[in-house]
């Protein structure tokens, strides 16, 4: 076979894999002849994709508003309105974050897990997905983390963001515990968790409370935003003991030595995750890790940046 052929080969390849998975899944339960025309989007812009798809769901469920839709995806609405606009000026200036595309596919897609939703998607979706959400996926087997849009929601108040997260440890939490942190306001926001229904009370210890999914995700946009109250509880009056740590290293870095430092902060986040579900390790002592690392100033554009994206 000459060079010619094989890169045809590998063309029509790749054409029958992509054209063979939308035959094999059901595109949001949409008809073989929809699926057909969803596989020319494969090669196509994340936004056209989107469209393409939202466009259908609408089709399938009349009585859904674009507005309604954004409400449950946790999106805003006018990047809702923004998405749906067909002309070229808005596809190249509208690109979707990562974040909204996430809350829409995973809505679309009914699947909140996101190692689940990362198998169902294919071409620029998931492309952007799995370079950006990688990092959620440590075993494809045993990771149970999901989205929540109605958390996202909830989370915009950052006081009901560490209360839940409390919740969310193994041990949960008391009223005593968020009295002690976060005073009466604390209280009042634990009760309106337990009133809707997030937050529930231990069974066998009524003084216990916990979340109702513990394996949550937050979206990288809001993820930015809580980080903050997570650092905030970083004391360094208490170094002597012995519970926390804080280093900070800069540098100018090209791309293949930024590539490599994430590589090693992949691998530390996989052994403290590791370690936070081994029974063996964990305890009553609320303990928290953050990873962090970026450009410090404008991120450089760059053609081949595989391998520095998340």
């Amino acid at each position: 076979m000459n060079a010619l052929t094989n890169s045809y080969f590998h063309h029509y390849a790749f054409c029958f894999h992509n054209l063979f998975w939308l035959l094999q899944i059901k595109y949001m339960n949409l008809s073989q002849e929809e699926n057909l025309l969803a596989s020319f989007l494969v090669n196509s812009s994340v936004n056209s994709q989107l469209r393409y798809l939202i466009e259908k769901y609408l089709e399938k469920h009349p009585s859904l508003t674009l507005n309604a839709m954004a409400s449950r995806c946790g999106v805003p609405a006018t990047t809702m309105r923004r998405l749906m606009q067909k002309s070229s000026e808005s596809e190249q200036k509208s690109e979707l974050a990562p974040h909204s595309v996430l809350s829409l596919a995973s809505y679309l897609f009914k699947e909140k897990k996101i190692s689940a939703l990362l198998k169902k998607v294919d071409g620029p979706i998931a492309a952007l997905l799995n370079k950006s959400f990688d990092q959620f996926i440590f075993d494809d087997t045993s990771s149970e983390h999901a989205l929540e849009s109605d958390l996202n929601a909830i989370f915009q108040d950052k006081t009901s963001y560490l209360i839940y997260k409390l919740a969310a440890n193994q041990c949960g939490t008391t009223m005593e515990e968020i009295k002690n942190i976060f005073g009466l306001l604390g209280l009042q926001k634990l009760n309106e968790l337990i009133e809707k229904n997030w937050i529930l009370v231990d069974p066998k210890n009524t003084e216990s409370f916990h979340a109702k999914e513990k394996n949550f995700s937050v979206d990288l946009g809001l993820a930015h935003q809580l980080s903050h109250s997570l650092v905030d509880f970083y004391k360094p009056r208490d170094v002597a003991a012995g519970f926390n740590l804080f280093y900070s290293l800069s540098e100018g870095m090209n791309e293949m030595g930024i590539k490599k430092i994430k590589e090693v902060e992949k691998e530390a986040v996989k052994k403290i995750y590791n370690l936070m579900n081994d029974e063996s390790c964990q305890g009553n002592i609320a303990y928290f890790a953050v990873i962090l690392s970026d450009v410090l100033g404008l991120t450089p554009s760059s053609q081949n940046n595989t391998g520095v994206i998340q």
